[in-house]
């Protein structure tokens, strides 16, 4: 849904879209339940006795006793849709109770100063799960996994399940009595179901994408030769937080050559007449992310090399953009933008040779020296199948960015030091590829410069 550019001074019913307040159809009870009844079959076919252990993630040190903001641990997340500080997630197919909470105790003392956790007893019920509150959550959950053979446990700094995976490799054999005796990363299993997205998933992320794409547009206006990087970055990232959103990672506004360092975040430039403006951001808004990225002129551009180079990573985005569908390696998708972006290189005089052997050699590494993109969900760079040897196969339900660019870290052959870059948010389909960016303003650069007139 292209929304009609209009004057800055009429511009965009920006936050009004429906896809802002788009929920599933289903039951979001219904959807957790039958994301954790996935998780209890993929246990249940392996060859032993197998559990799962999920836990919220640690509060994070800002500085002595002050935390940033809670965010919680995306898988258990993606099982329960609970904010719970200190809530393990526990699945035993295996045993009668396959599905358990375990929490500590409430202490009163804890509550007067930073309010009650979320219900345990109404999470178990949304869940159809057995719930345990404990005064030692960490003893409830070792005998729990007691008579399991397996047990999947996390990596992630000092959660519960963290720590019991570390204790569990510093046991000798003969002291785990009946404790499992092997320990696998709960992401081998977990991101095998949350690499492909469910209706409700989908909903969240184009609604993410809308709200990423409203406060872009409200934010044209102050797109302007004096303005400063931090407060363009600034001002988009209150308007997430004023709609209920946070930045799914630390904006970046990049003007002229700043734009050539891919993750920049120093933000004291000042904008100028001529030059290309480079944001990459992203709101994330009930958990899930989007990530985009436009490149935006800044008064006329009147070097026509830039204006190459601009219309060289379109076409290398649509390229990219063409070979998407299942079955098809994301090392294909990566090539089809590679071979553009080398035979514009080629024409602008940057590289010479056959566009082929200049692909086969990693000629345009240089100037294109990341992927083509990443999985994208919960996390920006969201949980993802293992890869082979050939890289990873798209399937039908994944999301993906893709994002190719080109980078000029110094003026080279008329091109002055500079950073193009254009990303979209895509959804794998049977029939290819399905933008779920679409509302985020143009990429074309004759409607660009109209849009910041």
């Amino acid at each position: 849904m292209r929304r009609e550019i209009t004057h800055a001074s009429t511009r965009y019913s920006c936050f009004d879209s429906p896809r802002l307040i788009a929920l599933s159809d289903r039951p979001m009870k219904e959807i957790h339940r039958a994301r954790i009844q996935k998780a209890l079959k993929s246990l249940k076919l392996e060859n032993d006795s197998s559990a799962l252990v999920l836990s919220s993630n640690p509060l994070c040190v800002r500085s002595r006793d002050t935390h940033y903001p809670y965010r919680q641990n995306s898988d258990l997340f993606y099982f329960t849709g609970s904010h719970h500080q200190e809530l393990t997630l526990v699945l035993r197919p295996h045993a009668n109770d396959k599905v358990i909470l375990v929490a500590p105790i409430e202490d009163p003392i804890k509550r007067v100063w930073d309010g009650s956790q979320p219900s345990l007893k109404a999470l178990a019920r949304k869940l159809g799960a057995t719930e345990m509150p404990s005064k030692d959550p960490m003893a409830t959950v070792r005998s729990l996994l007691r008579g399991c053979t397996t047990t999947y446990l996390q990596s992630v700094a000092n959660n519960l399940s963290a720590r019991l995976r570390l204790e569990l490799a510093s046991r000798s054999a003969h002291t785990l009595r009946g404790l499992p005796t092997r320990v696998v990363e709960a992401e081998h299993l977990t991101a095998r179901l949350r690499a492909m997205k469910d209706p409700s998933e989908i909903k969240k992320i184009m609604a993410a994408a809308d709200l990423t794409s409203a406060a872009l547009l409200h934010s044209v206006q102050y797109m302007r030769r004096g303005v400063r990087e931090r407060e363009l970055a600034v001002l988009i990232e209150y308007l997430y937080r004023l709609h209920g959103a946070e930045p799914s990672f630390n904006t970046i506004v990049a003007s002229g050559k700043s734009a050539a360092t891919l993750h920049y975040h120093a933000l004291d430039k000042t904008l100028q007449n001529g030059e290309l403006l480079l944001i990459d951001t992203g709101c994330e808004l009930d958990m899930y992310a989007c990530d985009v990225s436009r490149t935006i002129p800044i008064g006329p551009i009147k070097n026509p090399r830039l204006q190459e180079i601009y219309n060289a990573v379109l076409r290398a985005q649509a390229a990219a953009m063409r070979k998407i569908r299942p079955g098809v390696r994301v090392s294909e998708v990566h090539k089809a933008a590679a071979v553009e972006l080398t035979r514009a290189l080629k024409d602008l005089g940057v590289l010479r040779g056959s566009v082929s052997q200049l692909v086969a050699a990693g000629a345009y590494k240089p100037f294109f020296p990341h992927g083509i993109g990443h999985s994208l969900g919960i996390d920006v760079h969201d949980a993802a199948p293992e890869v082979g040897p050939g890289g990873m196969v798209l399937e039908k339900g994944m999301v993906i960015t893709i994002e190719p660019g080109l980078y000029f870290n110094k003026p080279l052959r008329g091109i002055p030091a500079c950073g193009v870059r254009i990303e979209d948010d895509i959804l794998v389909t049977s029939r290819g590829a399905e933008l779920l960016t679409d509302g985020v303003f143009p990429t074309d650069l004759n409607e660009l410069a109209a849009l910041m007139e």
